[in-house]
């Protein structure tokens, strides 16, 4: 190796170990693989350090090597406490030279190559330049994409610890979730769709009733005029208390919106920015575009702008839609959204109400069934029933109701 890239090798680590604020600095300039020989296995020490967010020195990376393996291969830790010698003053031109190094040495293999396949009995001169052409511009996008990436091996992401669940609702719906809820008509879908709202927003669960972390809700109802919405409500936010009344924010908006316009995506989206709520919960789908509600590009369109609601103030989102008319295998009517498949693979969770084989008007049973596999286990219930203070409960804690029977009026 030429004694001067050595030293400059040498010196970039050195001062990323005494000087572990500099760190993203020599990182943004060179990456790993730019270092050769022992100093290549030091930088990889030092980037699982820097992905682990913990401390930078001498000892650490000595015991990061140790802990990979790789500090035998350098002859021992006596070689990082040289490295580490040369951590004085800045780094700045020894970067330099490093990256310099690694792009001209880049340019001579390439063209090693570009030579090695002109010379090939069967060479195409416009596939050999395409090819020359395609790693030349590699070096090119290499040196205009300069940043500090800190992307980790599988190793290193599996080190990290496993953060806990931001649970919006414990057990049931975390931040970042998306839920669709479905249902036959006059089944109460809507009520139970209201009471996963008011329920968060009161810090009450809405299957089991028991006390939680009241959360941020934003419930934007585009099929209900403000007169039913508020009748609809009123109930609940007596059950619910003073807690849902501040913490839930609505907007009624009857006519619907039309996602694929950019005038009704701003409107949605800064509402979401301006409050970030926990839980984002609109419905149903077929009022958020007024196109054909089987054509799969509308629905793209909405997801997206429902996806960037969701970035926004990272909540949970829970969309209410209309079961298909379709009978299913067991000779049900089928509990999937309407409309374009893709509402089949877009959510985390997608649930159907459905009356269980018991089911009466005065005593409502349904079953709550999953259309698609939850992609993390969750303890949904799997039936639920009505009656009490609240209009729905898992059926397993369910209690006969009292006289309180004003939601049986407004089941639907």
């Amino acid at each position: 190796m030429d004694a001067n890239l050595e030293m400059a090798m040498a010196t970039a680590l050195g001062v990323v170990i005494e000087h572990p604020e500099q760190a993203g600095t020599v990182f943004a300039a060179v990456r790993i693989e730019d270092f050769d020989q022992q100093y290549r296995v030091v930088a990889e020490a030092i980037h699982g350090l820097r992905l682990a967010k913990t401390e930078i020195n001498t000892l650490a990376v000595i015991d990061e090597m140790t802990r990979r393996g790789t500090v035998g291969r350098i002859g021992g830790p006596a070689e990082v406490h040289r490295i580490a010698g040369f951590g004085f003053g800045s780094a700045d031109y020894s970067v330099q030279i490093i990256a310099r190094t690694a792009r001209l040495r880049r340019l001579d293999i390439t063209a090693l190559r570009m030579h090695q396949n002109a010379e090939m009995p069967d060479a195409d001169p416009l596939t050999v330049a395409r090819l020359g052409l395609e790693e030349l511009q590699g070096v090119i996008d290499g040196i205009e994409a300069e940043g500090d990436i800190s992307t980790p091996t599988l190793g290193e992401f599996l080190a990290g610890d496993d953060d806990e669940p931001d649970w919006v609702i414990p057990g049931l719906i975390e931040r970042g979730d998306r839920l669709i809820l479905t249902g036959s008509e006059g089944l109460g879908k809507s009520v139970l769709f209201r009471q996963l709202a008011v329920g968060a927003a009161a810090g009450v669960h809405p299957f089991t009733h028991r006390t939680i972390t009241p959360q941020r809700v934003l419930y934007v109802d585009v099929e209900n005029g403000v007169g039913q919405l508020r009748r609809a409500l009123r109930a609940l936010s007596i059950v619910a208390g003073k807690a849902a009344n501040d913490g839930m924010f609505l907007e009624c908006v009857p006519s619907g919106l039309d996602l694929t316009r950019p005038e009704d995506e701003a409107w949605l989206v800064s509402r979401v920015a301006a409050l970030q709520p926990a839980m984002l919960v609109i419905g149903p789908i077929y009022r958020l575009h007024a196109k054909n509600p089987n054509d799969e590009e509308p629905a793209r369109t909405v997801t997206r702008v429902l996806d960037r609601c969701r970035a926004a103030a990272n909540c949970a989102l829970i969309l209410e839609a209309h079961a298909g008319h379709a009978m299913s295998g067991d000779g049900h009517r089928g509990v999937r959204p309407a409309g374009t498949s893709l509402w089949l693979r877009w959510p985390e969770f997608g649930y159907g109400l459905r009356a269980a084989e018991e089911y009466t008007p005065q005593d409502r049973v349904v079953d709550l069934i999953p259309w698609r596999g939850d992609r993390s286990q969750r303890d949904w219930p799997k039936r639920l029933r009505s009656g009490g203070s609240w209009p729905w409960a898992a059926d397993d804690v369910w209690t006969p109701p009292s006289i309180d029977t004003r939601y049986e009026r407004t089941a639907s």
